[in-house]
């Protein structure tokens, strides 16, 4: 599966899923939610954090689904 950027003005991920967002004035990706806060206002946050991206200093331009989680095969191989 190729994983491809997916600018906001496009689309915006499901509301409280994790996943890898770039920024329009910062140029390392960071792990970050799409999340309602309280008052129904939906924002990118980074990672576990209660305050936005934007409250400190970061826009959000661009996001991609992060990759599946790394799992080694379970066989023989790995056992030895």
């Amino acid at each position: 599966m190729e994983l491809k950027w997916i600018p906001i003005t496009e689309r915006l991920p499901e509301v409280g899923k994790y996943v890898l967002v770039s920024f329009k004035n910062w140029p390392t990706p960071s792990v970050g939610r799409y999340d309602e806060d309280e008052c129904g206002r939906k924002a990118f946050y980074p990672g576990s954090n209660n305050f936005t991206y934007s409250s400190f200093g970061f826009f959000v331009n661009a996001w991609m689904p992060l990759p599946e989680r790394y799992e080694e095969e379970n066989n023989a191989q790995n056992e030895r």
